[in-house]
């Protein structure tokens, strides 16, 4: 964020009013939420542009309806503001000045504002600069936005409005940002900003943003610890009692985030599973990775082989932008139920996507899995909710990075059909698919 100039005034209104002068700041005795204080807020807002008389009475209707009196009303105000701003210990000078037609807050004084640096900024992104350029403009947007335009007048129609033009920009500018960012992977970076909103906008669910960053950094506690106290806010503050549609709502439905909208909701009580809980175990996707490295280790010594079985739904069944959510959920966890079912109580399984699961078949070779993928395929395809809607099944031996000697390879294994080897990895949040 900028220094805040010290030659003149500087008024700030986002998250908060405050006026200095020379770096103090000036006291205002006043209620803020009176007219003549609305007059002066928007003198000061408007800066060296000044402001017409007829925008400043727009303010005081509702208490006069009379043009003459209207007049009278507004020249007691000045009158009363100027009042104010001597008991304030305001630098000598004119203040509340008329020219050409225009009010102004005062000409003898440089008067500069946290909104008037906002400006600047919109200014230059609406010449549709270069993408290096706009990156740069919208990255400084949101460093120097900071919060509500004058929280105190919500109630008034002008300052509503330009609360909406400020906090426009810096969702789009936040968004955008989101987007380059991450596709940069430039993850502190965002993580910094998006922190940084969900203070500003705590009920504008910025968090989940904020967990699919530290998620990638490998940051999984403060990941959870973000998750737990957006949870309390939006519970306490709003009844809602888990974050799963925040979440969706920044989902990355080829992979890594979804576990946080399925698991994180209940992982507690997944992971302190009770004893009338049968079938296969299911965990969160990080907890996933813990069992599946700890049994490449334990491999080494053993010699046991396992497998791991990635299940997804066909890409010819699933068309992602025309197929809702809701839709895909419900045969997702239709699946899952066959899946819970079908494979034995000391494998394990996670959601790792909005149309993937992985599986630990653990003790079983890839022929075994491939009869394992048999038996679900079948078992799927019986179902009511499978109509229309295939599962593709691959195949891995589990190995770690000690044995990349035996190769990388795995066989698409779709139905009973045995297609070309690929690549296969599991580790961090890569993808699968």
């Amino acid at each position: 964020m900028k220094e805040r100039p010290y030659t003149g005034f500087y008024a700030q209104f986002l998250g908060g009013f405050s006026l200095s002068y020379q770096g103090r700041e000036l006291p205002i005795s006043a209620n803020p939420q009176t007219k003549t204080m609305q007059i002066l807020l928007v003198l000061l807002k408007a800066g060296r542009r000044g402001v017409e008389r007829k925008d400043l009475l727009e303010i005081l209707q509702g208490e006069n309806g009379d043009r003459e009196r209207g007049m009278n009303n507004f020249r007691q105000r000045v009158y009363l503001m100027r009042k104010i701003m001597e008991r304030s210990h305001f630098p000598e000078g004119k203040y509340i000045v008329q020219k050409n037609g225009q009010y102004y807050f005062s000409l003898d004084y440089d008067l500069t504002s946290d909104t008037a640096l906002l400006d600047e900024l919109i200014d230059q992104m609406r010449n549709r600069p270069e993408p290096k350029e706009k990156q740069r403009l919208e990255w400084e947007y949101c460093q120097n936005y900071r919060g509500q335009f004058l929280p105190m007048l919500g109630g008034e129609a002008w300052a509503a409005e330009e609360e909406a033009h400020y906090q426009k920009w810096y969702f789009d500018s936040l968004s955008d940002l989101c987007s380059r960012l991450k596709n940069q992977g430039e993850y502190e970076k965002l993580l910094e900003m998006c922190t940084m909103a969900s203070r500003i906008h705590p009920y504008d669910e910025w968090q989940a943003v904020q967990i699919d960053c530290l998620m990638a950094l490998n940051r999984y506690h403060e990941a959870m610890k973000v998750y737990e106290e957006a949870s309390d806010i939006f519970y306490e503050e709003l009844g809602i009692s888990t974050l799963e549609k925040t979440v969706a709502r920044y989902r990355n439905r080829g992979g890594q985030m979804y576990f946080l909208a399925n698991a994180m909701t209940g992982i507690k009580d997944v992971l302190m599973e009770d004893e009338e809980r049968q079938g296969a175990y299911c965990c969160s996707y990080p907890s996933f990775l813990d069992v599946y490295r700890v049994l490449v280790r334990m491999e080494e010594r053993s010699k046991v082989p396992s497998t791991l079985m990635v299940c997804t739904m066909n890409e010819e069944a699933v068309n992602e932008e025309d197929t809702p959510a809701d839709q895909l959920e419900e045969k997702m966890e239709g699946f899952r139920q066959v899946l819970a079912g079908e494979i034995r109580s000391g494998d394990v399984y996670t959601r790792y996507s909005s149309k993937q699961f992985l599986v630990l078949l653990i003790n079983a070779r890839e022929k075994d899995g491939k009869k394992i993928a048999d038996r679900l395929n079948r078992k799927w395809t019986e179902t009511e909710e499978s109509h229309g809607w295939t599962m593709e099944f691959l195949i891995q031996r589990t190995e770690g990075p000690r044995k990349e000697e035996r190769g990388n390879g795995k066989e698409r294994y779709i139905c009973g059909t045995h297609h070309q080897p690929g690549e296969c990895y599991l580790a961090g949040a890569g993808y699968l698919d």
